[in-house]
C-alpha cells in the first residue's frame, strides 16, 4: 500500500515538473506504463479525482506516444524535425483517438473504485493494454518512415505466437504495402489482439516475399 501511493506521488510530481517545463516525459514504454498504472491507481484509491486522472492520462499519452513515434521514425533516419504532413496527420489521429477513450476509461474505474468494493487487477490489465500502444505507435512511424524501404516481421519474445503473428513471421515488403495493407505489429485485428504482441519490423536487404501479406484474422 505505502509503495503503490510512493510510487503514484513520484509520477505526479514527475509529471507536474514536466508540465510546468514544457518538456517531454521520461523516454520508454516502461515510464509509460507507470504513469498509466499510477492514475489507474490513483483514481479507484480516490486520491485522485476525476479531473486530475484525465489531465495525468492525457499528459502522458501526448508526450508518450509523440515520443514512440519519433523512435520508430528514426529506425529508418527520420529526424522528428522531417516527419511530413501525413505523418505528423496520422500521429495527432492517433493521439487523439487515446485521449478519447479515456472519459470511458475514467467511467469504468470510477464504477469499480475500491469505495465501490471493486477490485484493482482487472483495472491494471486494461491499464497494460494503454502501455501496449507505445510499442503499436512506434511500429506505425517506423512504417510511415520507411516507405519503400523492404521491412521484415519478426516474432517477439512470448511464448506462444498467434496464428496471424506466425503466418507474418519472415515475410519481406516494402513498408509502403504493409501500410497499403493495414498491417503492423500489435494491430487490434491480429488473432491475438495487439495488445499481447511482441513483434517488430526489422528493415531489412534481403529479397521481398511474393504475392501480398496475408489477412488478418480480424
Amino acid at each position: 500500500m505505502i509503495e503503490e501511493l510512493d510510487e503514484l506521488r513520484g509520477m505526479l510530481d514527475l509529471l507536474r515538473e514536466l508540465d510546468a517545463a514544457g518538456e517531454y516525459a521520461t523516454k520508454s514504454m516502461a515510464d509509460f506504463g507507470l504513469a498509466i498504472r499510477s492514475g489507474v491507481r490513483g483514481l479507484w484509491k480516490g486520491v485522485l479525482d476525476r479531473p486530475s486522472f484525465l489531465h495525468t492520462m492525457t499528459l502522458a499519452i501526448r508526450r508518450q506516444l509523440r515520443i514512440a513515434w519519433h523512435e520508430g521514425a528514426e529506425r529508418c533516419g527520420i529526424r522528428p524535425d522531417e516527419l511530413s504532413p501525413p505523418e505528423l496527420l496520422r500521429l495527432h489521429m492517433i493521439i487523439e483517438e487515446n485521449i478519447g477513450y479515456l472519459p470511458g476509461f475514467a467511467d469504468a474505474i470510477e464504477a469499480g473504485s475500491q469505495a465501490n468494493g471493486g477490485k484493482l487487477g482487472p483495472l491494471l490489465s486494461r491499464a497494460e493494454m494503454w502501455t501496449n500502444r507505445y510499442t503499436q505507435t512506434q511500429s506505425l512511424g517506423q512504417q510511415m518512415a520507411c516507405g519503400d524501404r523492404k521491412l521484415q516481421w519478426n516474432l517477439g519474445p512470448t511464448k506462444e505466437h498467434c496464428k496471424d503473428c506466425l503466418k507474418l513471421n519472415g515475410r519481406v515488403y516494402r513498408a509502403s504495402v504493409w501500410e497499403k495493407y493495414d498491417i503492423y505489429p500489435q494491430h487490434p485485428n491480429l488473432e491475438c489482439g495487439g495488445f499481447r504482441c511482441l513483434c517488430s519490423f526489422v528493415p531489412t536487404d534481403d529479397p521481398g516475399t511474393p504475392g501480398r501479406p496475408p489477412r488478418l484474422s480480424g
